[in-house]
């Protein structure tokens, strides 16, 4: 007997709770337009649920983290509004990590979802620290949900997000579960729902077996086709709560007999709100607002963060960083995260948008042979051509630095020049590097000075001091 499944998919939703700034394509230049928040997500989600009789809505990760209501609360300002909009099964990103196992466990145990990952454990043991699986019953029909979480947090992150865990790419455990869940418990489909990236996704749906889809996250894909490979069906829908994935699929004797996708941008004069939500949220940020419409300064160009090897945001970022610290050349991560923040008055909520953790600085002599070597190491993390390699985000933002390269050089030769200051790089010379965070340099520790002060004091600083920022966006927009 055949029966129907629609599918939702939210990922990276990065705590973007309200109506906000998204970042679109043009022929010409980018478009801005006001998308995304839960509210509206809730009302799509509601309508299709009154329409359609199955169906399984899914959050893929990075939801706790990454707006200033949601790091100052440790993502408890999420719950709420998420436990109202009912998802059907939760898998935990890099970033709801971010304030440690202990924390994310306790928002973990208040979401009213399964919360399921197959490849994180207690450290140095088998015993894992959430549920591998999940069940949905539908009249008919059972599906079988893996989760995946981000496999590199102990390697990428801040060491307190992994303390206490260990993470796997999950290979193993993953084909045990499915061999439990097909010819033990009997499901019919099997769903991954995956934080591991695009990249990483495509490859994994090459190696394990019995995978019927991937709902695949964090690498903030816009997929408006599914990738089909050798009989897995993959979708990603990009970030920022701004969009939506919706999958109808046919299923008969345990097979996918039809499949339509659509990626859903949830522009707001399209899309209504649903008014319990809009109210939630509202009162959510009440014990906020004051503090975070502090006014920072004035912004007389866009910001974003939605090209690959430089950012206007990023940009900002490091600009800043050299206008206060004596330094050659400065860097900031490359983050996927943060929605755009457009011209005007700036407060401190737009600085959570640029920079939600607030690090230390810090300054490092290096040397220009080890410096280069970073920075190679970063753009394999990036370009590697092994996708279970790739665990970086973007490309390394950096200010007084010029590179050019080739992505798809073999590891080790990608960088063809690079200058420091309008200057050859000397391998020999050692020269003085700004930062924050641990970033590429985690492991140099030795002539390394953490500074007393943190990223939003020291942009706080330069908006004070140049009364207005702009930066040239026209020599981002085409690097993708």
């Amino acid at each position: 007997m055949a029966y129907e499944l629609t599918i939702i998919q939210q990922n990276d939703t990065h705590g973007y709770i309200e109506t906000h700034p998204e970042f679109f394509w043009g022929f010409e230049k980018p478009q801005y337009r006001m998308a995304g928040g839960f509210a509206r997500i809730a009302c799509y989600v509601n309508t299709v649920k009154r329409e359609r009789a199955n169906v399984l809505y899914v959050d893929g990760g990075d939801l706790f983290h990454g707006t200033g209501p949601a790091v100052l609360s440790q993502g408890n300002t999420i719950v709420e509004l998420i436990n109202a909009m009912k998802p059907d099964v939760f898998v935990p990103g890099n970033w709801d990590f971010a304030y440690g196992a202990v924390q994310l466990q306790s928002l973990a145990e208040k979401v009213n979802c399964p919360t399921i990952a197959v490849n994180v454990h207690k450290q140095n043991s088998k015993v894992p620290f959430f549920s591998p699986y999940t069940i949905k019953e539908f009249q008919g029909f059972n599906v079988g949900i893996i989760g995946l979480t981000y496999p590199y947090v102990d390697q990428t992150m801040p060491d307190s997000f992994s303390n206490g865990l260990s993470f796997s790419l999950g290979l193993e455990e993953l084909q045990i579960q499915i061999e439990t869940l097909r010819n033990k418990l009997k499901v019919d489909l099997i769903i991954v729902v995956s934080h591991m990236g695009l990249p990483l996704d495509v490859k994994l749906s090459s190696i394990v077996r019995g995978i019927d889809i991937i709902l695949s996250g964090h690498s903030h894909d816009r997929l408006t086709a599914p990738i089909v490979k050798d009989g897995c069906m993959i979708i990603q829908s990009g970030s920022s709560g701004s969009f939506l994935g919706r999958l109808d699929v046919s299923i008969d004797n345990g097979k996918i007999t039809g499949a339509a996708h659509q990626l859903i941008p949830l522009y707001a004069e399209d899309f209504p709100e649903d008014q319990e939500i809009l109210e939630m949220i509202e009162d959510n940020l009440k014990p906020y607002n004051s503090m975070l419409a502090e006014e920072i300064g004035v912004l007389k160009s866009p910001l974003h963060r939605m090209t690959l090897n430089e950012a206007p945001m990023d940009r900002l970022i490091t600009d800043a960083y050299l206008s206060f610290i004596d330094a050659d050349v400065s860097f900031s991560h490359g983050w996927r995260y943060g929605v755009p923040v457009l011209p005007g008055k700036i407060c401190l909520k737009q600085m959570y948008q640029i920079i939600p953790t607030n690090p230390q600085l810090f300054e490092l002599e290096i040397e220009g042979a080890r410096l280069l070597q970073s920075l190679e190491n970063n753009l394999e993390q990036v370009f590697s051509v092994d996708p279970f390699q790739q665990k970086g985000g973007y490309v390394l933002r950096s200010s007084n630095l010029m590179m050019a390269y080739k992505p798809y050089n073999p590891y080790g030769h990608r960088i063809q020049h690079i200058e420091i200051n309008g200057k050859p790089l000397d391998p020999k010379k050692t020269y003085r590097v700004v930062g924050a965070s641990d970033q590429i340099f985690k492991k140099h520790q030795t002539n390394r000075k953490i500074l007393q002060m943190k990223a939003h004091d020291v942009i706080k600083a330069y908006f004070s001091l140049k009364k207005e920022v702009a930066i040239d966006e026209k020599r981002f927009i085409y690097s993708i």
